[in-house]
């Protein structure tokens, strides 16, 4: 397939990641490829707008957001969901706040990536073009197997998103710091005690303030690449770039800590591209 132009979007409220190295990786991964680094998809896309035509624009993202809500990890999302006003009031006053982030919310990732997809423009949506769009909204997909929405680093499709928040919460951390913060929680230990527990594991897993988020998110980046150039995101390598990981550790491998960045298949797969582009 030949893959003219690729656009990544950057998130404003997560500061660890630089988005211009990750746009020169691509273009180093894919010479021949127009890579474009553009701001945040919803902000931007509001931004065109002025007046009470913005503000019936906001509105309707809100609703549309609050509708992608997961509300029961064991219900599918309805097509159609009921909203409350409190949830589109919360919608808007975080598509209005660029510094505020969300906690403890799971967005289906299909419905997410249909809501920003709707925003491109029919020049932006040809088979060629590929958007990778990122968000620290948690995003989840529903295992058929468990019938349960379980949290997801990435969507690969059209347009792709990489969850900053799912980075540093789907791979499942150490065992020991469920055991140590179920131990802080037991003894009454404040927030910031409970924290300060979790300190204790850093290394051996990834938060939003982590300077090691830039390297990590070229992996995903790459995963979203494999998707839109061979069908499959994913590779059972556990030190390629691709692997699927299920725990940080098994991510901080595959991103940070193996010798090479892909397997020889996954080479060769990008260097293929990168020589139909006449890179």
């Amino acid at each position: 397939m030949f893959l003219s132009e690729i656009y990544i979007y950057s998130e404003p409220r997560c500061r660890s990641v630089d988005y211009q190295e990750l746009s020169s990786y691509v273009n180093g991964l894919l010479p021949g490829t127009r890579v474009m680094l553009a701001g945040p998809i919803l902000e931007e896309y509001i931004d065109g707008f002025e007046g009470s035509i913005r503000d019936g624009v906001v509105r309707r993202l809100a609703v549309s957001l609050a509708k992608a809500k997961v509300r029961a990890l064991e219900d599918p999302v309805p097509d159609e969901q009921s909203v409350l006003e409190g949830e589109v009031v919360y919608e808007r006053r975080r598509l209005e706040d660029r510094k505020n982030t969300v906690f403890g919310l799971i967005y289906d990732a299909h419905i997410l990536s249909a809501i920003y997809g709707s925003l491109l423009s029919s020049e932006k949506s040809r088979i060629e073009q590929l958007h990778i769009i990122f968000t620290n909204q948690l995003i989840g997909t529903r295992d058929t197997a468990d019938r349960r929405y379980h949290a997801r680093t990435v969507l690969c499709g059209s347009p792709s998103i990489v969850s900053l928040s799912g980075i540093t919460i789907a791979p499942a951390k150490d065992t020991g710091f469920y055991i140590a913060r179920r131990s802080a929680e037991a003894f009454g230990f404040a927030e910031e005690e409970k924290m300060e527990v979790a300190a204790g594991f850093a290394g051996d897993s990834l938060s939003l303030d982590d300077p090691r988020l830039t390297e990590v998110a070229k992996g995903y980046i790459a995963q979203a690449l494999a998707y839109r150039l061979s069908g499959d995101a994913f590779c059972s390598d556990p030190d390629c770039r691709l692997y699927n990981a299920h725990r940080q550790r098994e991510l901080i491998r595959a991103q940070l800590d193996s010798d090479s960045e892909y397997c020889g298949m996954h080479e060769e797969l990008f260097n293929r591209q990168a020589r139909t582009n006449g890179g």
